[in-house]
């Protein structure tokens, strides 16, 4: 297992290439559509220089699990406790107080490398876009937390018992992870791209480098050839990959791949001269500050201004996530490098002698407890809050309807869990929900959670009818439909059994539609029509950049409702415009639930008229009272 390393400028120019598109993708420049494959190219190089350091000193006789966490509290904890305290203080500032509960559990996790977990679990269909989520971005340091517990262990294992082995196992263990996320992206692709098991393969690659897995070839220009692909499929990913249920497993393959090939051959490769250019090498010393800092900075403010950003806007933020990352670099990170660790070089392979004196338990006790300190502080932000802000009851009511989920309405408009379940859910469909009525005849509204908030309002108003409630988080209401198990199985069921069956007399079809479900739905709406079936077909409802309630409540804060107006995502018009031609040509009665709610630039309704609560309780589904007076003013199927 004898590996030896020496710093190389190439690496450090590579995080450069990792950092600058997450900075830019998150910054909302668009053309890096694949810019967040960065994390994947830190994974690769994280396990290639923890695993050397480990062999390294494996082989030497020295190595020391203490010690090890030493060096990893050094590195990683002094930063990452100065963004959660300056996030948690942002937050107490500036929050809204549905805002602030969120934040405060995943401070909470972050600061004990658990919010992996907290995502997964808190990611829920309606959840906040991502964009309102200060501390999103620190999934990926607990998943690199949580493999640093694991590989020296596995390592020390191999070493002892199986050293010639060691390629394999470690291969063998990459295959698995792979391949669990392969399995997981069919039934739970959130787990998938959370989950340290299926992201442990991209770390692997990086530590089956170091443990000299890859081939060693004798020609410079075959070692300069695949330096240069490795350098090309990064950039295709960057440019070409998009976030979906592919992703991370298998395209996170192209940027792992990409950059195992740079560091595996790319040492003396012309890559090299490209990538260890001044600029790149300072941008890669400061990459951990720069990841660190730059999404809670453009979180808030988005917060204050909304989602879209223009070109000055992008430029000042990235300039400021720059010098800001600096500057943690500069009195954070080197000191305490400095002080703890002994040395600013992340790829020094181990502290110099006489700093083992120092007793590495201490250090990593005093790393538990400070973690502690800021995972408790966390938990005393409302408490803060309450005594640094006072907010004005009208926006706290406003506010307030982001929590809708949690009322008895929300309950009682959905069904949730009894004829409207979650993606991937565990739970058996209740099949009673697609009883047909023999006494009354049968409406059936078919689709994923933005047909579900019209069900009880349809009920109620058109009262004649028995009408079933065929709905599935994500599930699209198109022959031939695909996803998970119980869609296609509910969706199928109707269109195959009640429809041939003669069960039902109108059908209506709603979703969150796409511009490229248009062609399918009017397939869909013919074949229905000539079953001489009834379809109405609701179009896609206003939706705004962030959870509307919250948008309401910052423009009363501000005293101008005409905020509102520029959070309102205009493409879903463009596809009302769209859908209204198709399906009304097809012989649908097609519904514009947009044009009710916003009949024209601007003139957008906002609150209920009984309650005076805001429409849509998140970014775009309504609650009940808002689908109430929408439905009544669709016409009868």
């Amino acid at each position: 297992m004898n590996v030896a390393m020496k710093w190389r400028a190439d690496i450090a120019g590579l995080r450069a290439v990792a950092v600058l598109p997450i900075l830019l993708f998150h910054a909302g420049v668009s053309q890096l559509p694949g810019g967040f494959v960065g994390v994947d190219i830190f994974f690769v190089i994280s396990g290639y220089l923890i695993t050397s350091i480990i062999i390294k000193e494996l082989d030497e006789g020295s190595f020391s699990l203490m010690e090890f966490y030493r060096r990893r509290v050094a590195r990683i904890v002094p930063a990452l406790l100065a963004v959660l305290m300056v996030t948690l203080i942002g937050g107490v500032l500036f929050m809204l107080p549905p805002e602030l509960d969120g934040l405060v559990p995943s401070i909470a996790s972050a600061a004990i490398f658990g919010s992996n977990f907290y995502f997964l679990f808190s990611a829920d269909y309606f959840g906040a876009a991502a964009e309102t989520l200060p501390l999103l971005h620190t999934w990926s340091l607990a998943v690199e937390e949580q493999f640093y517990i694991f590989v020296p262990i596995l390592l020390i294992a191999i070493s002892r018992w199986k050293p010639r082995n060691a390629k394999l196992v470690v291969l063998l263990a990459c295959i698995a992870s792979f391949m669990l996320a392969l399995a997981f992206a069919r039934i739970k692709p959130e787990a998938a791209f959370y989950l340290m098991p299926t992201r442990a393969w991209e770390l692997g690659i990086g530590s089956l480098i170091a443990l000299g897995a890859f081939p060693v070839f004798s020609s410079v220009i075959v070692r300069n050839i695949l330096a240069c692909v490795g350098l090309v499929l990064i950039v295709v990913a960057v440019l070409g990959v998009e976030s979906g249920p592919a992703f991370p497993a298998p395209l996170a393959l192209l940027p792992c791949l990409g950059a195992a090939l740079l560091i595996a051959y790319g040492k003396d490769a012309p890559t090299a001269r490209i990538l260890s250019v001044a600029p790149l090498r300072f941008i890669g010393d400061i990459s951990y500050s720069l990841y660190l800092w730059h999404w809670p900075i453009i979180t808030f403010y988005r917060l204050q201004t909304g989602v879209d950003l223009d070109w000055v806007e992008t430029v000042a933020l990235v300039a400021s996530c720059g010098l800001i990352a600096y500057a943690s670099y500069r009195w954070i990170e080197r000191p305490w490098l400095s002080r703890l660790r002994g040395s600013v070089r992340e790829n020094t392979l181990s502290a110099a002698p006489g700093l083992r004196k120092r007793s590495a338990s201490k250090v990593v006790a005093g790393g538990l407890i400070a973690q502690l300190i800021v995972c408790s502080a966390s938990f005393a932000a409302p408490a803060m809050a309450s005594i640094t802000s006072s907010w004005p009851d009208d926006v706290l009511y406003l506010a307030s309807s982001v929590q809708y989920r949690e009322t008895l309405d929300y309950s009682h408009q959905y069904r949730r869990g009894v004829c409207f379940f979650g993606q991937s859910t565990s739970q058996d469909y209740d099949w009673s929900c697609l009883t047909p009525s023999r006494t009354k005849p049968n409406m059936v509204i078919v689709g994923d959670s933005h047909a579900a908030q019209y069900w009880r309002a349809l009920s109620e108003r058109f009262s004649s009818y028995h009408v079933i409630q065929a709905t599935n988080s994500g599930c699209r209401p198109l022959l031939g439909t695909e996803g998970d198990k119980i869609c296609t199985d509910v969706v199928g069921h109707v269109f195959e059994h009640m429809i041939d069956n003669q069960e039902v007399e109108a059908v209506v079809l709603a979703g969150r539609w796409r511009q490229d479900e248009v062609a399918g739905l009017v397939d869909t709406v013919k074949y229905l029509r000539g079953r001489n079936i009834r379809v109405t077909v609701i179009g896609p409802v206003v939706e705004y950049d962030l959870d509307f309630p919250l948008v309401m409540a910052r423009a009363a804060l501000a005293g101008d409702l005409k905020q509102v107006d520029k959070h309102r995502i205009s493409s879903r018009r463009d596809l009302d415009d769209v859908m209204a031609l198709s399906l009304s040509s097809a012989g649908a009665t097609y519904v514009s639930v947009y044009r009710l709610e916003c009949p024209g630039p601007g003139e957008c309704t906002l609150l209920d008229s009984r309650r005076s609560a805001p429409y849509h309780f998140d970014y775009g589904h309504l609650t009940l009272e808002a689908s109430r007076e929408l439905v009544a003013r669709m016409p009868a199927p």
